[in-house]
């Protein structure tokens, strides 16, 4: 009998933390689950890490060749069985509840029009508390649930990977995933779902996010701009075209702003002159000290118990 979720865990070097995302798996109170972990490659002691776990849930896929995190994501979906699609990055965790706490958003009489249940995600980092939301458009209000395809664009990609669960039926007409969104898969994916289905949240925290030196070189930062800007040209048609106009301005501005740091000033102007917006570059710092000030001042509702 197929299982009612498949654990998505995709897996490049990354002996450092996956024991301890591979043990939250396991620890979760529901346990009709299985787990596929789907090493691209890796040089390190990764597939080690993962055959020290007996349990017959979790199986092993070796890639033959190393491909990119959007081949890599499709060819684990294609091993699953279950009825959800359940991710968890490599050096991410889970709370023990949070398969539970999401199927039963899935169920009832309504359930066949959800295909995305997602969870709010705290941000840590070792040896420190989770202090802050992954997502900190929403972190004083409730998450976005319902139709959420335009929410996707307004508030930029506010969901987790690793608190996401897809349906699987809905996401196997998807792929393979595009080229384009190599370092973007995860994006695509909730859009294109988001189009035709709705979406359900958990409020709680269900995800913990690790922050650490390798989340985000600036020539990743780079790429995953670039390919934010193909997913708005990809569904202009169906977006406002001043939201179109805001998002190409902010990711133009994003673009401009690293080729600053990499040693480009002339180009990183021209850019926010002629694509990007001044004010938006220049509203970010205050932006993000507003955000800090305010959780001195003010307690999130997910810390209140």
């Amino acid at each position: 009998m197929s299982p009612r979720v498949s654990v998505i865990v995709n897996i490049k070097d990354g002996a450092r933390f996956l024991a301890a995302a591979l043990d939250s798996a396991l620890a979760q109170t529901f346990t009709d689950w299985e787990l596929i972990a789907w090493d691209d490659c890796s040089h390190d002691a990764s597939a080690d890490i993962v055959r020290r776990y007996q349990d017959p849930r979790v199986r092993y896929f070796l890639s033959p060749t190393e491909i990119p995190l959007a081949e890599a994501r499709a060819q684990a979906i294609a091993q699953a069985r279950g009825e959800w699609l359940a991710f968890l990055d490599q050096d991410d965790l889970w709370t023990p509840d949070k398969l539970q706490q999401q199927l039963a958003l899935a169920s009832g009489p309504e359930a066949s029009t959800v295909a995305i249940v997602y969870g709010r995600t705290l941000v840590f980092r070792d040896g420190c508390p989770p202090h802050c939301d992954f997502d900190h458009r929403h972190a004083w209000r409730p998450l976005p649930s319902g139709r959420i395809f335009q929410s996707l664009f307004e508030d930029s990609c506010f969901i987790a990977m690793s608190s996401a669960m897809l349906r699987r039926a809905a996401v196997l007409p998807l792929l393979p995933i595009p080229e384009e969104f190599s370092l973007t898969p995860d994006y695509y994916l909730y859009a294109e779902l988001a189009r035709h289905y709705e979406a359900r949240a958990v409020d709680t925290p269900v995800c913990y996010y690790r922050l650490h030196g390798a989340n985000l070189s600036q020539q990743r930062w780079r790429a995953v701009n670039e390919q934010c800007l193909a997913l708005v040209e990809r569904f202009q048609p169906c977006l406002p075209p001043a939201l179109v106009r805001r998002r190409r301005r902010v990711h133009f501005t994003v673009l401009a702003f690293i080729d600053f740091l990499q040693g480009h000033p002339l180009r990183a102007l021209t850019t926010v002159l002629t694509r990007g917006s001044i004010s938006y570059l220049l509203s970010r710092p205050a932006a993000r000290a507003a955000r800090r000030f305010r959780y001195k001042l003010q307690t999130p509702p997910w810390q209140i118990r």
